[in-house]
């Protein structure tokens, strides 16, 4: 028995490598298996990895006419700072304000604005590279903080319109919808503050952000196809790409060479079997979700019904780790749009009348409201809860309304008040 429990024992120790390998592939998206497989390719010459185009190469070499740019799934983020720098300092002649630029702008924060400006150069060398960014399109970069960025933008766009500038000196009241106040300060009428509200919210409260965009397409690991109301799917090519061993016959190998060979073959059937076991859990998990969220897939996650990790292992037998994992990172295309797979899961709240509404569908009635809402008198969070109850029979409290709320990032009903 004792050999029996220290050869078991010693199985498990011999099995954490490849486990660990296969938890790892379980939760890559298509993009890191990709990476991973080629770094894997580099390290064990047996691995054949087939050539394919990745998703980006592919939709790229569509033409333009045939590519929906609305349902693909877009990230925004800034260009490297030395883009930034080459393109403004071909402008410049003088080392001395080029030196000045690099500091500057090397030093800017997330929001493009450079709070500590003043400790690191003279207000006049500040002035003047703030009129060099000024020129090359780069209006409000490099301001002290929001309020000193918009004033920038307001003088270049708005030159002969003084009042945008009082009123960003107040930008609390503003936020804080306080149109009396307003317009008694500065004896204006509600026209007047409105017509320049308006323009204020035509400044960018990022402007290195936006002035710098560029994009990057998420690659989809599922593509949902929808025809006569009927969902079929496909897993991308690099989802679970197949994988070959390449074949050592008829090489004469030394003693330790063919010793190496073998652990690479080993290493390169351990791959192929976790590849194949993530190729066959996320089969299972979508004919489950095609089932279960037929009416999510096809019109959209206003329509997300309630669902937990734990009701798929119920029908699917797998662990719910497993089931994390094989969910984690994944994205899915639809003629609609591409989300993440976890945008499908959602917890339940019980109506008065025994039935089950998600947490998503909550939320969407919570928008929907705000959304058809008279905005001159919006709803209070209080009266949102009241609405829903009195139509989905759903007791759902006020606090938990101001959360969904927040969650949309939609202001208070304060904060929504139109003049």
């Amino acid at each position: 028995m004792w050999l029996s429990m220290n050869h078991s024992l010693e199985m498990k120790l011999a099995m954490t490598p490849q486990l660990g390998q296969a938890i790892k592939i379980m939760e890559m998206s298509s993009d890191e298996l990709e990476r991973y497989l080629e770094e894997m390719q580099h390290s064990n010459p047996l691995i054949e990895v087939p050539e394919q185009h990745t998703y980006k190469e592919r939709i790229f070499k569509q033409t333009t006419t045939s590519i929906d740019f609305s349902n693909l799934n877009i990230k925004s983020e800034t260009f490297p700072v030395e883009k930034l720098l080459h393109h403004i300092r071909l402008s410049i002649r003088n080392a001395y304000d080029l030196q000045l630029l690099y500091k500057l702008i090397l030093n800017l924060n997330e929001f493009g604005y450079l709070p500590n400006a003043l400790q690191l150069m003279s207000e006049d060398d500040y002035d003047r590279i703030l009129k060099i960014l000024e020129s090359n399109d780069y209006v409000g970069v490099g301001a002290i903080n929001l309020k000193h960025s918009l004033i920038l933008q307001a003088k270049y766009y708005y030159p002969n319109e003084p009042l945008l500038l009082e009123l960003i000196e107040n930008l609390e009241l503003i936020a804080e919808r306080k149109w009396n106040k307003l317009m008694k300060q500065y004896q204006i009428s509600d026209v007047h503050l409105k017509q320049a509200i308006e323009k204020i919210k035509t400044l960018n409260p990022r402007p290195f952000h936006t002035s710098t965009l560029k994009t990057e397409i998420i690659q989809p690991d599922i593509v949902l196809e929808i025809e006569n109301k009927q969902i079929s799917y496909s897993l991308s090519d690099w989802f679970a790409p197949n994988i070959a061993i390449q074949n050592m016959n008829g090489f004469t190998l030394s003693h330790q060479e063919n010793k190496q060979v073998t652990d690479w073959a080993q290493e390169a059937k351990w791959l192929i079997s976790a590849i194949e076991q993530r190729k066959a859990t996320m089969m299972e998990i979508m004919e489950f979700l095609i089932d279960y969220q037929y009416e999510a897939l096809l019109n959209g996650l206003n329509y997300v019904k309630p669902l937990t990790l734990k009701d798929i292992c119920a029908v699917v037998n797998r662990h719910e780790s497993t089931v994390s994992r094989a969910t984690m990172n994944k994205y899915i295309q639809t003629p609609w749009g591409v989300f993440s797979m976890k945008e499908l899961f959602s917890s339940k709240i019980a109506t008065s009348d025994g039935e089950n509404l998600s947490k998503e569908r909550i939320k969407h009635l919570v928008k929907e409201l705000i959304d058809n809402e008279d905005k001159l008198q919006p709803l209070s969070d209080q009266k949102l809860s009241e609405l829903i109850r009195l139509n989905e029979n759903l007791d759902i409290s006020r606090r938990t309304i101001t959360k969904y709320r927040e969650e949309l990032q939609i202001p208070s009903s304060t904060k929504r008040k139109e003049l």
